[in-house]
């Protein structure tokens, strides 16, 4: 147990000094009146709070999160944030079918962490645990995928990197 807490504060450390340097190089950028650094202020920005909130969430919310699950999220959001985005891993073919690989077993995971605070009676059979966190991490990816086509067609964005086929091939298949 001490040499999974060890890698998951050495993991922690080295996620957020990494973000921590790019996000204060990236703002010296900005200050300096380079454009595009705004964007990357912003994802980094964006990417250290969201390695902060759960640890903040589970002690403020009393909730027991997993030390593997918390390690699986830091490398998601640092695969995803820092190197996808901050650094254009998403060009390297298969990034993003990985990323997705990824955040289903971290859903799955998550799903079992919250049914876990629940009391109950008798115990649950393993095929209703397995249809529990396979049904909640096809909704959440159903969610995010929904916010990524509009925040596309409201905004202009490229968070389904649609732009190389072009609007009209997203629209055939999502609407």
């Amino acid at each position: 147990m001490h040499k999974q807490s060890l890698a998951l504060k050495f993991s922690f450390v080295f996620v957020v000094l990494s973000m921590a340097i790019s996000l204060l190089t990236a703002a010296w950028q900005l200050a300096q009146g380079k454009s595009g650094s705004l964007l990357l202020v912003l994802e980094t920005g964006a990417g250290l709070l969201l390695v902060l909130l759960p640890a903040l969430l589970s002690k403020w919310l009393r909730f027991y999160l997993p030390a593997f699950l918390y390690f699986f999220f830091l490398a998601f959001i640092y695969c995803a944030i820092y190197l996808g985005d901050a650094y254009h891993f998403y060009y390297i073919p298969y990034w993003d079918k990985f990323l997705h690989l990824i955040s289903v077993a971290l859903l799955f995971g998550l799903a079992w962490a919250i049914l876990g605070c629940f009391k109950f009676k008798e115990e649950l059979p393993a095929g209703i645990l397995c249809l529990y966190g396979v049904a909640f991490a096809i909704f959440c990816g159903v969610l995010w995928e929904c916010y990524e086509f509009t925040c596309d067609g409201l905004f202009a964005m490229n968070l389904q990197r649609y732009l190389s086929a072009g609007r009209a091939a997203l629209l055939d298949t999502n609407g």
